[in-house]
């Protein structure tokens, strides 16, 4: 069996998913695995990245371990599942660490900080966040303390608005009613003078239609998920940067003690290269995405250069805020080392 080199993701840029023969000397048990999922099977990291890790692991082990996925909040809500699978209701999980900030005060920052400008591309974004993850003790122990672990982060592409008036401009974000959905929201959106309002995914679609909302927030794949593009024609092409969107997670004690050794080394493989696969799906599902809203009757709206440039001066440094709060929270050490960690690889990485 071909297996993918991971490590610290150097190479996520050239590398591709290897093939699977099957071992058939690993003996598996029968066993069937309960996953928790927050969000729909129609989102691409869903259906493309979470779906087929769950069938992955069926087929590589001929079928005597099944992943039983129950989408939208089903079994478990969201923002409840972390609890859940850290208590061992469930084995498995999917939610955004984001929503999970008391709880993972250092962890989170990599989906909090979603849409601020912090990294540039899934690819970028994935590749530091994994080697964060791997090299910071105070990361993996937030979760260890949760009682969960990280199998894989999903990647995300760049957020960009999308309204119900074209933005060709950063005069025109102005008093915006603009979804939002982290902590550092409201400071992003003051920064431009809109301002934020807190909704859930499901009720964005209804929050345009009805004037709740002026602009939608999120990436061109989730735009065309959401089918929001509906309500709000005016896709603007400003670009908010990218962050690693919802891991799977799995029980830590389960994982690391419970489970056959052959159970693990299946689902960590199958996870190692799940996390590839969704930098890959997610980057060309957004492109793919973007041209499928213009031929349903979206325009995108070019934002020039210059108008990104005096966005990108107007909009705080959010690493810089992150670690000012964190360090007031008791986590100096640990967020100023992580926080310096971040801003160099993206000096260093490509986008």
């Amino acid at each position: 069996m071909r297996k993918l080199k991971f490590g610290m993701l150097a190479c996520l840029t050239t590398v591709a998913i290897a093939g699977y023969s099957p071992t058939f000397a690993t003996e598996y048990p029968e066993m069937t695995i309960r996953l928790a999922h927050a969000f729909p099977e129609s989102w691409v990291q869903s259906g493309q990245v979470d779906k087929w890790f769950a069938e992955e692991i069926g087929r590589r082990s001929d079928g005597k371990i099944k992943v039983r996925i129950f989408w939208s909040g089903s079994l478990a809500r969201p923002k409840e599942i972390f609890d859940a699978v850290g208590k061992g209701g469930l084995a498995m999980g999917a939610d955004a660490h984001g929503y999970y900030g008391t709880d993972l005060p250092v962890s989170s920052m990599t989906n909090a900080l979603t849409g601020t400008l912090s990294w540039d591309s899934a690819r970028q974004s994935s590749q530091i966040n994994r080697e964060m993850f791997d090299m910071f003790p105070a990361m993996q122990e937030e979760w260890k303390e949760l009682g969960i672990w990280p199998l894989y982060f999903n990647a995300n592409s760049s957020f960009r608005i999308v309204c119900t008036s074209p933005i060709k401009s950063v005069e025109d974000i102005k008093d915006k009613k603009i979804r939002m959905f982290s902590a550092y929201h409201p400071t992003l959106w003051k920064s431009l003078g809109a301002v934020g309002v807190n909704v859930l995914p499901s009720e964005i679609y209804e929050g345009l239609q009805r004037g709740r909302l002026d602009c939608g927030f999120y990436t061109y794949s989730l735009m065309k998920a959401a089918k929001i593009y509906e309500q709000a024609k005016y896709i603007s092409s400003a670009n908010f940067g990218s962050a690693v969107t919802w891991p799977v997670v799995v029980n830590y004690d389960t994982y690391f003690n419970k489970w056959p050794e052959s159970v693990r080394k299946l689902v960590a493989e199958v996870a190692r290269e799940a996390e590839l696969r969704s930098v890959e799906v997610e980057t060309k599902a957004d492109l793919e995405s973007l041209e499928f809203m213009k031929t349903h009757g979206a325009t995108l709206v070019e934002f020039p250069v210059q108008e990104q440039e005096k966005l990108e001066e107007k909009v705080p440094d959010f690493i810089d805020v992150w670690q000012t709060e964190a360090q007031s929270a008791a986590h100096g050490d640990a967020a100023k080392a992580i926080a310096e960690y971040s801003k160099k690889r993206r000096a260093e990485l490509a986008p």
